[in-house]
This record gives C-alpha cells, sequence and structure tokens, in this order.
C-alpha cells in the first residue's frame, strides 16, 4: 500500500527522476533543520538545493510555500509573544520591498536569476559569520525602512531574507523570547508576500504548488529535529559546518548558472 500510495505522488511529478525526489525531500528536511537550529537561516539551504534540482524559479516556489505552512507550526506562539507594532511596520516595509523586488526579477533571464541568487546566499553567509548587527534606534521609521530594503532585495535576489531580518532584531534590548517571536512573525509575512505576488500577479504552477505543500512535511519533521538539536548540540560545531554549506552552495549556483 505504501509503494502503491509513493507511486502516485510520484506520478504527479512526471519530470521528475527517483533520485530528484530523494534529494528534494532531503534537502527540505536539512532547511528545517537548520531553521529550527538557528531560528532564521534555512531557506538559504532549502534554496540552493531546490535550484540545482529543479531550476531557480520552480525552488522560488517550493520553498515560499513549504516554508510558510512549515512557519505556521510555530507562529501562534510567536504572535503571543512578538512587538506587534513593530513587527507590522516591518511586515509592510516587507510587502512593499518584495512586490518591488520581484517585478524586477522577473525581467530577468534565467541564467542571471541563478547567478544573482548564489551572489546573495555567499554575501548572507559572510554578514552571518561576520556578526554584523544594527546597531541603531528600532522606531517606527527604521522598522518600515529596514523592512522595505530587505523585502526589495529579497525580491530582487528571489531569495527569503530571514538571516538578514534576524541581524535587524537580535540588535533590541529585549528577551530572546521576544526577539525570536519577532523574528518569526517577519519570516511568516515575508513568506506570505513571496506567495501572494506568484498566486495574483504571476500565477502557480499546480505542480510545484503541490510540491511545495508535501515538501513542508520533512520540513517540518526537520524543524523540530533542529529545536531539539539546539538543546544538545554546541553552535561552535554546528554553525561552521552550515556556513560551509552555505557557501558551497552558493558559489555552486553562481559557477554553474551559465553552463
Amino acid at each position: 500500500m505504501l509503494n502503491d500510495l509513493l507511486l502516485e505522488i510520484y506520478e504527479l511529478f512526471p519530470s521528475f527522476t527517483p533520485i530528484q525526489f530523494i534529494l528534494t525531500l532531503m534537502v527540505a528536511f536539512l532547511g528545517g533543520l537548520i531553521r529550527g537550529y538557528t531560528g532564521f537561516a534555512g531557506a538559504l539551504l532549502l534554496l540552493p538545493g531546490f535550484v540545482l534540482i529543479m531550476g531557480p524559479l520552480p525552488a522560488l516556489n517550493v520553498v515560499v510555500i513549504s516554508g510558510m505552512i512549515g512557519q505556521l507550526l510555530i507562529l501562534p506562539n510567536a504572535i503571543k509573544n512578538a512587538q506587534k507594532k513593530i513587527v507590522s511596520l516591518y511586515g509592510l516595509g516587507i510587502f512593499i520591498g518584495v512586490y518591488v523586488g520581484l517585478y524586477f526579477l522577473f525581467k530577468r533571464e534565467i541564467p542571471d536569476i541563478t547567478f544573482f541568487m548564489g551572489i546573495f546566499i555567499i554575501v548572507a553567509t559572510i554578514i552571518l559569520i561576520a556578526g554584523w548587527k544594527y546597531k541603531g534606534k528600532i522606531n517606527s521609521l527604521t522598522s518600515v525602512s529596514f523592512g522595505s530594503g530587505i523585502g526589495f532585495f529579497a525580491g530582487f535576489f528571489g531569495v527569503p531574507t530571514g538571516p538578514l531580518t534576524g541581524l535587524f532584531f537580535l540588535s533590541q534590548n529585549e528577551s530572546i523570547k521576544i526577539i525570536q517571536a519577532n523574528i518569526q512573525c517577519t519570516v511568516i509575512l515575508t513568506v506570505a508576500a513571496f506567495f501572494s505576488y506568484f498566486y495574483f500577479i504571476n500565477g502557480y504552477e499546480q505542480d510545484y504548488l503541490f510540491l511545495g505543500l508535501l515538501m513542508s512535511l520533512p520540513l517540518a519533521v526537520g524543524l523540530k529535529t533542529g529545536q531539539l538539536l539546539f538543546k544538545i548540540l554546541p553552535e561552535k560545531i554546528f554553525r561552521p559546518v552550515t556556513y560551509s554549506c552555505l557557501i558551497i552552495l552558493g558559489a555552486t549556483l553562481s559557477f554553474n548558472a551559465y553552463e
């Protein structure tokens, strides 16, 4: 019975080989694992992994759907602890920036999209390694402005920018519970901005919409596993491995973009 079910699911994706499908499941799990451990960096692994398997635009579709479903698991608690005004203003900026950025993204050729995705992933990883944090004030103006800027980069490069959002909120003089809640809420708002643009303006291909829903399952398992690892595995071991993988994947995307 299980084999029949897997066969039915697989037949929904006629362009996928069995190896591609298995690799997609593995990437979804690892992306969830990183997001569960760090709180915000999963898409940086999900996107390049999916791009290498299926190409940039289908990959972005799958990342948006699977990421949104996976993030909903932790959203209720995040809403409870988040600073509503700051998150709402930041989210407004995100929507504006993402829509403008995606407008320019879809005017570029596929190889250019892949190349810039790789470059952005490398740059974002270097920023994370350097430990840079926003050190200015966080108020209504800076929240909208920073959200718009991050949203534009997210849309223009086609990469959800949870890590950069994290660097903005990590400068707050608040408890870690509130900071994490702020980050989690803004991440789901970023994904929602991508989804709404794809759905209402660009359109979703049914195959990849279903694939995104399916990949939310291994992503959710990875998310829970990452949260458990956070309690037992030191960051000094986990983070260097993650950063190395991200740089390698980003470089691979850029070097292979025009082949």
